[in-house]
């Protein structure tokens, strides 16, 4: 019942034998998970870069849109402003007697002619956006002292 010692030697180096192999076949399946994993962690590096590139490109045409957009109602708004001051000026100095017009009236057409910019405001200039701020605020109480608008108290959403 006892096997020899090299019939002993002989399984034993079967069972050897065979859990290398499967020590190897283990190797292997553990190799191409960890190359699945690398192809993984690679197509997610690429496509995070694409994504990357192509939202970039994308946010600046929309950002330009947005700010084409948003100078037009500015530009139109103080263009309005420009237009109304300089014909209450107008106004005035055609009148027959521009005394009948109050002091502050006048003081306040006076600090809105000079409120209004020249030059488009750059989108980081907060203290532009204050003074045209101000500027609309003038526009309102000059409309409230002269019986008001005719023009509708829209206000462009300059809000970036």
């Amino acid at each position: 019942r006892g096997a020899s010692p090299a019939q002993c030697r002989e399984r034993s180096s079967g069972l050897n034998a065979m859990a290398a192999r499967a020590a190897a076949a283990i190797d292997d399946i553990d190799a191409a998970f960890d190359g699945a994993l690398g192809l993984e962690e690679h197509f997610l590096a690429a496509g995070y870069a694409e994504g990357t590139v192509r939202g970039a490109a994308s946010g600046q045409d929309d950002g330009r849109r947005l700010g084409c957009d948003r100078g037009r109602e500015l530009g139109r708004e103080l263009g309005r402003f420009r237009g109304r001051i300089d014909m209450l000026n107008a106004l005035v100095a055609a009148g027959p007697a521009p005394r009948h017009l109050p002091e502050r009236i006048s003081r306040l057409l006076n600090e809105a002619a000079a409120t209004i910019p020249t030059e488009p405001p750059a989108p980081q200039d907060e203290a532009a956006f204050e003074a045209i701020a101000e500027l609309r605020a003038k526009m309102r109480m000059l409309d409230a002292w002269l019986g008001g608008s005719r023009l509708p108290a829209v206000e462009p959403d300059l809000s970036f």
